[in-house]
Formats: C-alpha cells, sequence, structure tokens
C-alpha cells in the first residue's frame, strides 16, 4: 500500500507542476485578453482570468468556489487511501488526475483570486470556453471514475473478495499442516521416550539378574 501511495503522490504532483508552470509561461508572457492563433479557426492560446467555475460558470463566485474545492480535495484525499494501482488501476489513476486538477486550479483561487485559462478552441464554428490543463485532468479523471463505478466496481469487489478469501483458506491450510507436524512430533517423542523406559526396565531386570547369580555362587 505505502508503493501505491509513493507513486500516486510523484503522478499528482506532476500534473500540479506542469499546470502551474504553463500558468506561469502564459501570465509572464501575455497581457490578459490576448490571443495567439496557433491553427487558423481551430486552436488559439488566450489568457483569461477566470474568477468562476470551469468554462466561465459562477463567475465571480471565487471565495464560495474555493471552499467547496476545500471540501471537494478533502473527499478525494479519503478515497485516495483505498487506491491500488496493481488492482484498481481505472479507480487510482482516476483520484490521481481529479487530485491534480483540483490542487491546481484551488492555487490560483487562493494566491491569484482567479484561475488562469489559455486553452481556447473553435469547434465546428463555436468559439468553445476557454479552459487548463488542471480543467483536463479534472474532467479526463471524473471521466474515468464514472467508468470504474459504472463498469469495473462491482467486479473488483468481488475480485478482491475472492482473493481475500483464498488467502484466509491458504492461511487456515498452513496453520493446519503446522499442527499436524507439532502433532507427529510429539508422537515420535512419545515413542522413543517409551522405547527408553523398556530398555531401562529390561536393565534393571538383567542387572537383578546377575546379582542373584552371584549370590548364590558365593
Amino acid at each position: 500500500m505505502k508503493k501505491n501511495y509513493i507513486i500516486g503522490s510523484i503522478f499528482i504532483a506532476f500534473g500540479i507542476l506542469l499546470d502551474q508552470i504553463v500558468k506561469i509561461i502564459v501570465r509572464v508572457n501575455m497581457p490578459v485578453g490576448e490571443s495567439i492563433t496557433i491553427i487558423n479557426h481551430f486552436f488559439c492560446i488566450s489568457h483569461v482570468e477566470n474568477t468562476g467555475a470551469a468554462w466561465g460558470g459562477f463567475s465571480g463566485f471565487t471565495i464560495v468556489l474555493t471552499i467547496l474545492s476545500i471540501g471537494m480535495l478533502g473527499f478525494f484525499i479519503y478515497l485516495y487511501r483505498n487506491i491500488d494501482f496493481k488492482n484498481k488501476k481505472i479507480y487510482s489513476v482516476s483520484l490521481v488526475l481529479v487530485i491534480s486538477g483540483t490542487i491546481g486550479n484551488l492555487i490560483d483561487r487562493l494566491f491569484l483570486q482567479h484561475v488562469t485559462d489559455f486553452l481556447d478552441f473553435y469547434i465546428f464554428g463555436y468559439d468553445y470556453p476557454v479552459f487548463n490543463i488542471a480543467d483536463i485532468l479534472l474532467v479526463v479523471g471524473f471521466g474515468f471514475l464514472i467508468v470504474y463505478l459504472i463498469f469495473f466496481s462491482d467486479k473488483k469487489e468481488e475480485q478482491l473478495e475472492n482473493t481475500s478469501n483464498e488467502e484466509t483458506n491458504e492461511e487456515t491450510s498452513n496453520e493446519a499442516s503446522e499442527i499436524t507436524k507439532v502433532e507427529t512430533i510429539n508422537e515420535d517423542t512419545n515413542i522413543d521416550d517409551s522405547d527408553e523406559i523398556k530398555e531401562d526396565s529390561n536393565g534393571t531386570d538383567w542387572n537383578s539378574c546377575w546379582r542373584k547369580l552371584k549370590w548364590k555362587n558365593w
């Protein structure tokens, strides 16, 4: 379990750093409102200060959104204690992504009172709301979590339960085997002790006979 925490923490830290480094580059090199076209009529880098939630919703509710983000972060950290990259890959990856994205945007809200957005797409003529890397991590993470809960949750629980039962049965079998070995050793010891007693008793009879013979000859 400790190994899972270490792996998860490394990826969470990587996601946060990636999000924050790109945001810093945008803030340092682009004034608010500036837009740089990367692909005509499809993709731009646009510096936007978002005081609301993802895609500009709830604009101006920074304090409320900060409190909600902290509460959500606490909930997902609580779920994080069950991560298992071996047996629950989708579940574990989803939590890593969600926690990374939540912390990434929470840092902006705590220190800047807004979130820095910069990814600006035009899809079929529609100017899609500007977003950032933390938003991508959140959306993909929630997507994975929903997939896990719908398609894999019950199967994984059953699989883990069967594995646990098999381990319990194996431990019980090993304990029974150890008990049998101990009983066998005790039986062998008792047999050896009885043989020694017989030998001692036989030796005592011979000594008595020998003394009687010597007495008669005397």
